[in-house]
């Protein structure tokens, strides 16, 4: 018998999850190896944001989404006309990635919203029939593929083919006539073909939305029928059969439909228009309509498949149902929801409206190059949002000093004061340890906190070489008065211009500064060893240069000195001591020449 082996999951990010898997002992070399193998499993959603195509979406649907915030109220909706330009632009952006995009889904969530505009979004006064039509010509673009197998089917001289009648069917029935009108005439001319397209091309959709030309809908199915009576179309069966179906003659629907179309929503339009151009109460009719249409179409189906059918609950207006099935889907669910919350202002769309948003927003945030479009979705989300986004920004890998800085920037716009600490404690600590000492004190400045000042401080004296610190840039543009905000500041600033002075020769400005530099308060302990060299060092080489010291200054040391030593006690060691105490005397030794030859304050 052997050990089964064994796995260990570790979430390191949202979005991907380290697993480490123990192997069989019996596959080990020895019986004390153990066999570890690391894995790390990205997020199905992860993944797919990976692709070109969809990273462009994202980007596209956000850009939509943030004009379309910025030009709303919270208190008032969404005009008419706002709305449909709004929605427009989302079509658009979901046009193009079903163009680019090989999988059916995005012309399908194409032809979702395309609907929803056209039924809900607008205002209302055209035809629904005109709507539908128009609706069917811009969403189903498969007639597209069957008109050209249809062409590439026919032989010339020859009776056309089984397949180039089916794309005759696909686009009368799909509404596009002008399309199926291009298909007969690529046929030879005859007479019956002849009478056929005439009669198609008299009816024009849009007459359907204007009053005064309505009733030529009326004229085109009387026209048909004279034309069938006349036997206008001879032996033809096929064009027969097609007037028929342009009749709404009911076997003729249910046997050929669903034997071309796909989805009985790419019948709706062709049979609205035949059954009734003229809807009068929209919702009403539309729903009774759209119902006898699915039931011809699909047949006998479970209790439940209405509701689960997101064109069904879409014309039905059965809300609840309609956004539980788009949410398997977030850039629809999310931006489609908003919009509607923003042109409704309903409270229920809201909830729905919030649960989108915070979810997609979380996927974003942790893929990495996609962040700044999830944080911009949280921060509109309000008071949750914004402490969502903060549990995610102290959780983000910070790529680079800009990403840093677009993390600050969004912090103190929105007083993330914790997420702001975490981002520059992070960039502060990360040029430590690389010894980028300029960088890790401008990080360390933007935290504001003394304890993180007071640390980076101590690790620059301690460990960066003297040229470094004399190279130090951030000193240099900060002010007098900031720095004396601080006492490690003040003494940092006072020890980098000793430096640069000791560096340039300029012995009488080293002398100045460097006595005060020793009695400032709160110098770490530390730094004293190398400041009292250095003025052991300038002392030493009085004889010979001639230094004038002020003897005000020489009293103040001799008295620091005196103290000195009760002070730090129980922080120095022999080597201090005995340091400290040669200086005394050397003080002392000084200060009473300066007196003896009269020096004042030099």
């Amino acid at each position: 018998m052997t050990d089964v082996g064994r796995e260990y999951g570790i979430a390191v990010s949202d979005s991907s999850t380290v697993f480490a898997h123990l192997a069989d002992k019996s596959s080990s070399r020895s019986k004390d190896e153990v066999d570890i193998v690391m894995v790390e499993k990205v997020s199905q959603n992860r993944q797919i944001l990976s692709t070109p195509n969809l990273r462009r979406l994202v980007i596209e649907m956000y850009s939509v989404f943030d004009k379309c915030h910025k030009s709303s109220s919270p208190d008032e909706p969404l005009d008419t006309s706002a709305c449909c330009s709004f929605s427009r632009a989302y079509r658009s952006v979901l046009f193009n990635a079903a163009v680019s995009h090989t999988s059916s889904d995005f012309m399908t969530d194409f032809a979702l919203w395309s609907l929803y505009e056209k039924l809900w979004f607008g205002r209302g006064d055209s035809s629904i029939c005109a709507d539908l039509i128009s609706w069917a010509n811009q969403s189903f673009t498969f007639t597209k593929q069957a008109m050209d197998t249809a062409v590439e089917k026919l032989d010339p001289g020859k009776t056309p083919p089984e397949e180039y009648w089916r794309g005759v069917v696909i686009t009368l029935l799909s509404c596009n006539f002008n399309e199926c009108i291009e298909l007969l005439s690529v046929f030879e001319s005859s007479e019956e073909f002849a009478a056929f397209i005439e009669a198609l091309s008299f009816f024009d959709p849009t007459n359907l939305s204007d009053d005064a030309l309505a009733n030529t809908a009326s004229e085109w199915k009387d026209l048909m029928r004279e034309n069938l009576s006349n036997g206008k179309y001879g032996n033809n069966e096929n064009l027969n059969y097609l007037t028929k179906l342009l009749l709404g003659e009911e076997k003729y629907l249910h046997s050929m439909a669903p034997r071309v179309l796909e989805n009985w929503w790419h019948f709706l339009p062709f049979y609205i228009l035949v059954k009734n151009p003229f809807i009068k109460n929209p919702h009403a009719e539309l729903i009774e309509l759209a119902d006898e249409c699915r039931s011809l179409f699909v047949g006998e189906e479970d209790e439940n498949a209405r509701e689960n059918d997101v064109f069904w609950c879409l014309i039905s207006k059965d809300d609840i149902n309609f956004q539980q099935l788009i949410s398997s889907n977030p850039w629809l669910a999310v931006h489609l929801v908003d919009l509607i919350q923003k042109s409704t202002m309903d409270p229920e769309f809201e909830v729905m409206r919030r649960m989108h948003m915070l979810d997609y927003a979380s996927v974003l945030i942790s893929h990495s190059p996609l962040w700044e479009i999830g944080a911009g979705y949280l921060i509109a989300c309000g008071a949750e949002g914004l402490l969502r986004l903060e549990s995610h920004i102290e959780g983000l890998h910070i790529e680079d000093d800009e990403m840093a800085e677009q993390l600050l920037e969004l912090c103190e716009a929105n007083r993330l004061e914790d997420a702001k600490s975490c981002v520059t404690n992070t960039m502060t600590f990360r040029y430590l340890k690389q010894n980028e000492w300029s960088a890790a004190l401008a990080w360390a400045l933007k935290t504001g906190s003394k304890k993180t000042i007071d640390l980076t401080v101590s690790r620059i004296v301690s460990t960066s070489p003297k040229d470094e610190l004399a190279a130090l840039r951030v000193l240099a543009s900060i002010s007098n008065n900031s720095v004396l905000s601080l006492p490690s500041l003040t003494f940092l600033y006072s020890y980098q211009r000793f430096v640069k002075m000791m560096h340039g020769g300029q012995v009488l400005d080293c002398v100045q500064h460097l006595i005060p530099l020793i009695m400032m308060p709160d110098v770490p302990t530390q730094y004293y060893y190398d400041l009292f060299d250095y003025l052991i060092t300038i002392i030493k080489e009085d004889g010979r240069t001639g230094i004038p010291f002020s003897k005000s200054l020489l009293y103040e040391l001799a008295a620091f000195l005196s103290t000195f030593t009760l002070d730090k006690h129980r922080d120095l060691n022999d080597g201090y001591f005995k340091k400290v105490t040669v200086l005394k005397k050397m003080v002392m030794l000084k200060l009473a020449d300066s007196v003896s030859k009269g020096i004042g304050c030099a």
